[in-house]
């Protein structure tokens, strides 16, 4: 598999290696990925692999997938064999009690999607703080969203102290908005333990977690600051919004960073503990989102509004 995956799509900015496939498609904590292969005369000449993941509203845990790896051998493409295996694989998926399908596919795939009854739900909102004027000309140049452009920084990620993950143990969100049912084991898989970027957090160990990366672009340097999460109520407490304010700007001073880059629904979310965010609205600047049916029925039109989301930077990032 690894091998028709470099022949396919060559190294790119993500490696190829039996170590990360591990990593993302058998360790997740959601459940090992649906895998479909394609053979012919004995060889491997076609991949498809949805990964696992759930996300909750209402109080309801909805299972989904996450539309990722494929590849089809040089020698065998045009033969429809992506069609084929991600059909199947939707097929499959859904007697399974898959309730949707989420992904951001590129300007390139994404008419392929559509034409298999995926459906575009818009641009991701993102929020953007400048901290001097290259970061404000970034912002004004933003065109794509932090799900794909940038190189990764080789700033070391610091060492996670497990209490980080104790206090995830104690996490509950109340939001009614749709977002990643959040635990201990998804922060360490996702982030602690993630062998493609350097992660970092920024906590007190009793009210606040954000976690977020550095990215290098050819002129200025981004904090991406990928998941929030807050506790004891302290999205109420406007108070909060100082302690993150020094954890995250000195951080950002200290490094060299000129924008901070959040997701635009959580941001709403915890608007009021988050106020060193600045003023710049929020805008729909990020990666174009897709969503597919599968047993949601009814509700799946509820789903394409953007609204009824609080998804993170983290939910939607390329990985």
């Amino acid at each position: 598999m690894i091998e028709l995956l470099k022949k396919s799509l060559g190294e790119g900015l993500i490696p190829k290696s039996e170590a990360l496939w591990t990593w993302k498609h058998e360790q997740n904590p959601f459940g090992a990925s649906f895998v479909l292969l394609a053979e012919e005369n004995g060889a491997l000449i076609g991949l498809r692999a949805f990964m696992q993941w759930q996300w909750k509203w209402n109080n309801t845990v909805y299972k989904a997938i996450r539309a990722v790896d494929t590849a089809t051998h040089p020698d065998h493409q045009g033969k429809g064999i992506f069609k084929k295996l991600t059909l199947k694989q939707l097929e499959l998926c859904k007697q399974q009690g898959i309730h949707f399908v989420f992904n951001t596919p590129n300007d390139q795939s994404r008419p392929g999607y559509l034409k298999m009854g995926w459906v575009q739900q818009g641009r991701m909102p993102l929020k953007l703080k400048v901290l001097n004027p290259i970061g404000l000309a970034y912002a004004l140049a933003f065109k794509k969203g932090p799900a794909s452009s940038g190189t990764e920084d080789p700033t070391p990620t610091q060492l996670w102290d497990p209490k980080v993950f104790s206090l995830m143990d104690n996490y509950k969100s109340n939001s009614e908005l749709v977002n990643t049912e959040l635990s201990a084991a998804y922060i360490r898989w996702r982030y602690a333990d993630n062998p493609l970027f350097n992660y970092n957090y920024f906590t007190d160990f009793e009210n606040f977690l954000l976690i977020g990366r550095i990215k290098s672009h050819s002129f200025t340097r981004e904090l991406r600051l990928v998941d929030c999460m807050l506790f004891n109520n302290a999205s109420t407490n406007r108070r909060i919004n100082s302690q993150i304010s020094k954890a995250v700007l000195p951080y950002c001073k200290q490094n060299q960073i000129k924008v901070i880059s959040f997701s635009g629904q959580q941001y709403q979310s915890h608007r009021s503990a988050l106020g060193f965010m600045g003023i710049i609205p929020v805008q729909n600047r990020g990666p174009i989102v897709t969503l597919r049916d599968l047993n949601m029925n009814e509700q799946f039109p509820k789903l394409l509004d953007i609204k009824n989301w609080g998804y993170s930077l983290g939910d939607m990032e390329l990985f």
